[in-house]
């Protein structure tokens, strides 16, 4: 179990965009978000950036998953990979991250993003993966 804790939603957007607005994002992420967010292999070749509005198929950008649990989705995946979803949330004081299993469309068995060039459309899922979220990430 994971857990989030509540800021403010102007707070939050500040450090997300902080990260993602840096010149090394994403190859310089902090350990502890690395860590989070690489628990399954995919590349960072094409990902959405803080003031985009389409993503890959998921959602992307702010969303507020229940009241105080500010999420913002980040859509990544290399030019031969199908992309993922994964999410920066506040927790124990810092941006966190996590990647659903739920509604993501990466291969399970592998820990890793599509590589085979199909079509896992079918997959995503945006009801399951807000759902996964709340079971998983609670307010702490």
């Amino acid at each position: 179990m994971r857990h989030y804790t509540e800021t403010s939603k102007e707070d939050f957007l500040s450090k997300v965009k902080e990260i993602m607005e840096d010149e090394e994002f994403p190859y310089e992420l902090p350990n502890w978000i690395a860590k989070d967010i690489f628990k399954i292999s995919f590349d960072f070749e094409n990902y959405t950036d803080f003031t985009d509005t389409d993503g890959f198929g998921y959602p992307v950008g702010y969303h507020e998953l229940s009241p105080g649990f500010h999420t913002f989705f980040v859509n990544a995946g290399g030019d031969w990979e199908f992309p993922v979803c994964f999410i920066f949330y506040w927790g124990d004081g810092k941006l966190r991250g996590y990647t659903p299993k739920d509604g993501n469309a990466w291969n399970k068995k592998e820990r890793s993003a599509y590589d085979d060039g199909g079509d896992h459309n079918d997959e995503i899922n945006e009801t399951k993966m807000f759902e996964e979220i709340l079971k998983r990430i609670v307010k702490k």
